[in-house]
């Protein structure tokens, strides 16, 4: 697989794609993004992403806000610490994708898939799955509640090194 783009790189090529507007490159924020933050960095809100194509970029801390993507590829991108609260993934490719310490809660996924990405301490409680695939996807720390968990297709190594929940805990905000 070819080398991300760097940061920059990315927000330029968003910019020439018409998904980021074009002006100076988004401040990389400091930590994860929250919805009722003044400066997001790159951010997708109430918007509608079909047929998009973010393969091997590079966008730590990136929020999606009640938007659906759908039929799109992040394939090898870096999503660390990005929050996606209330959001719908419909037919979306996260494989080999670096989701480390990715908020997903609140979220719909269908037909999303995981391979062979790392979801390492990423929060995947209060979602939804249909038809996932998280074939050989890293799970070490993830946030999954034991009902979610009972629905989806791990492997037995997965379901070790997932941090199991008894409930979904909070709602995240922007609810």
């Amino acid at each position: 697989m070819a080398e991300r783009l760097s940061y920059e790189e990315s927000c330029r090529f968003l910019q020439q794609t018409g998904w980021l507007k074009d002006s100076e490159i988004p401040k990389l924020p400091e930590r994860a993004p929250q919805y009722d933050d003044e400066i997001l960095g790159v951010e997708f809100f109430r918007t509608m992403v079909e047929h998009g194509s973010f393969e091997k970029l590079t966008l730590p801390r990136t929020y999606f806000g009640r938007s659906e993507i759908k039929s799109s590829s992040f394939a090898g991108s870096d999503l660390t610490e990005s929050v996606a609260n209330w959001n719908d993934f419909v037919n979306v490719n996260f494989s080999k994708t670096d989701l480390t310490k990715f908020d997903f809660r609140g979220c719909a996924m269908q037909g999303v898939n995981f391979s062979g990405s790392t979801l390492k301490d990423a929060d995947l409680r209060c979602c939804g799955f249909e038809n996932c695939n998280f074939q050989d996807a890293v799970m070490t720390g993830a946030k999954m509640t034991k009902e979610t968990g009972a629905a989806v297709n791990l492997a037995p190594s997965q379901r070790e090194v997932i941090d199991w929940h008894d409930e979904d805990g909070p709602e995240p905000g922007g609810g």
